[in-house]
């Protein structure tokens, strides 16, 4: 993310404090993000109402939350689009970001406030939009600001304007209702979540959605991996086995392989994964990925 305009955005919204608007998240009962996730797009959303309750502290750091952009904030939601697929895993910064904010936002102070910093005022192709630094900003609904250091035309019209609904109810529900999660259609590349993926094999994944929740006080990933074929799918399982295993022997832990075979399964060609706890290099990945992603906006 671009700090110059993360900065003054958050400068801005500071003229939003005592500022009340009742929330309501655009698109009800759809979610924003549900616009998202066309071939090879990276989704990411988190329940920042939760975070800010102290949920997922051991991957977030609770000063993010300090500021008045996160004091109305709901949900963040990004759309990270790799500019290569040759390079595996692939850090934030090789994507190309965008995303919206939710929370109580009031459209007429957003869009003022960002007239006077410094900021131009553009309208192209018929939409009004904030520019500078790279960036491209604007709140086009009440209880959104909408961003990209990308194509915002794209991204306005594929989730505003002319929005079709690519994610499907049962899967954004379920996404909206952990921590924080991530959705990718046909990846070419992946990010590191902390399992290291053959080429391969990544070239017969067609969905995935990894979701991370907190349950008993303990970070947890759950998700699916739909492949190709059923054979795909089990030696994909027993890849994420053997890492676990591998990682396991390596830290000097005991390991209960009944427990391990109720993390992971497969059924036709999808892997599951159920509550697997996040081991502490995972936590170190997580963490990155929120610092990043989040921490980058905040």
């Amino acid at each position: 993310m671009k700090k110059s305009y993360l900065y003054i955005l958050i400068s801005l919204i500071i003229l939003m404090v005592g500022t009340s608007c009742a929330y309501r998240r655009p698109f009800y009962p759809e979610y924003w993000f549900q616009a998202l996730g066309q071939e090879g797009e990276f989704v990411m959303t988190a329940d920042i109402s939760r975070l800010k309750e102290g949920e997922g502290k051991e991957i977030v750091d609770q000063s993010l939350f300090d500021n008045p952009i996160a004091s109305k904030a709901e949900r963040i939601s990004l759309s990270l689009i790799p500019q290569e697929n040759d390079s595996y895993p692939l850090p934030l910064s090789s994507f190309v970001v965008g995303g919206a904010v939710e929370g109580k936002f009031s459209t007429l102070v957003v869009n003022t406030s960002l007239k006077f910093s410094g900021y131009m005022k553009t309208k192209e192709n018929g939409i009004v939009r904030y520019k500078g630094d790279g960036m491209s900003v604007y709140a086009p609904l009440k209880n959104l600001i909408l961003f990209t250091d990308g194509d915002y035309d794209d991204l306005y019209d594929r989730t505003i304007s002319s929005r079709e609904k690519v994610i499907e109810d049962s899967v954004a529900e379920a996404m909206a209702t952990s921590l924080f999660s991530l959705y990718v259609f046909e990846p070419e590349t992946l990010m590191d979540i902390g399992f290291e993926i053959p080429q391969v094999v990544l070239d017969e994944m067609e969905k995935t959605c990894i979701l991370f929740d907190e349950r008993g006080g303990e970070l947890v990933m759950t998700g699916i991996i739909e492949t190709t074929g059923d054979g795909t799918a089990r030696a994909l399982s027993t890849l994420l086995k053997n890492q676990v295993v591998q990682e396991k022997r390596r830290n000097g832990e005991t390991l209960d392989t009944k427990l391990l075979s109720t993390y992971f399964s497969v059924e036709d060609n999808v892997v599951k994964i159920i509550g697997y706890p996040l081991s502490s290099a995972m936590k170190e990945k997580a963490r990155g990925l929120m610092s990043s992603g989040i921490g980058g906006l905040f």
